[in-house]
């Protein structure tokens, strides 16, 4: 489970995961040459990450779940006509996906790591309607201002509230995401580990942002956290089985953890 700062700390009571994995992903996928191997990875640093994508050869990986167990949830909040954020893209296949089921006239990718988003525009150099921008979600292009239908986090604000500050960062990331937002049909989504009751008084906050009629309603999904053998190669990083199926030899949960603990959740804060 992502290590919690300040109040996300003491909320951070949430699974059958020890602490030194977050939820539902294999930490040692994360590890890399600063951290002590005992310690817990700092999802917030930035230094973290620009040494796991040059560790991993900017090879993919999901965070949490991939697009075909958000499709059907996706899928109606996009439209062939869609400007769409991704925010904190790292090396996750969901732009592509999106384009490739026809759900978004361009895809507009961001994350701070300036060598992972070089990496990317030579990989999709010639991908039409996919663009790549090295940029903190709190600081976004002036000029993006009222331009996307939607923006998309998977796991990004979860990270945030892992660092240093973690309230006030994630207070100035919405904000800047509320800016470059369409003032009205415009959608926010979250993709969090964090249940309702840990994550709903930060968004409530940001769905307050900008005029009264630019102002956001809040919608609240899940979908399972995928899980498979240990030893199956679609195991490894927390990987679940193409379609969702369970493998043989799959894991199973064990009684004594509660069902509300084993989803992701998906925040659809709408204009």
């Amino acid at each position: 489970i992502l290590a919690q700062a300040g109040k996300d700390r003491l909320e951070s009571h949430c699974g059958c995961l020890g602490s030194s994995r977050m939820a539902g992903v294999d930490a040692s996928r994360f590890a890399c040459g600063i951290q002590p191997s005992s310690a817990v990875p700092n999802y917030g640093d930035s230094q973290y990450w620009t040494s796991r994508y040059t560790e991993k050869s900017f090879e993919p990986f999901e965070w949490y779940v991939k697009w075909e167990h958000l499709k059907e949830i996706l899928s109606p909040l996009l439209s062939a006509e869609s400007e769409v954020l991704i925010l904190g893209c790292g090396t996750s296949l969901l732009p592509e996906q999106i384009l490739g089921e026809g759900l978004a006239a361009n895809v507009t990718c961001v994350d701070q790591c300036a060598d992972l988003i070089e990496a990317l525009k030579e990989k999709y150099k010639d991908k039409a309607g996919m663009q790549f921008e090295c940029a903190s979600a709190s600081n976004l292009p002036q000029e993006w201002a009222g331009r996307f239908d939607v923006a998309i986090d998977k796991a990004m604000l979860d990270c945030i509230m892992s660092g240093r500050q973690a309230r006030p960062s994630a207070e100035t990331a919405l904000q800047a995401v509320s800016v470059a937002l369409k003032s009205t049909g415009s959608r926010y989504i979250c993709i969090s580990h964090m249940r309702p009751t840990q994550r709903l008084p930060l968004l409530t906050s940001f769905a307050g942002y900008g005029s009264q009629d630019g102002k956001f309603d809040i919608q609240c999904h899940t979908v399972p956290r995928p899980m498979a053998a240990a030893d199956a190669p679609a195991a490894k990083g927390g990987k679940a089985p193409k379609g969702g199926a369970p493998a043989e030899g799959a894991l199973e949960l064990s009684a004594a953890c509660d069902p509300e603990d084993h989803v992701y959740h998906i925040y659809v804060c709408e204009r």
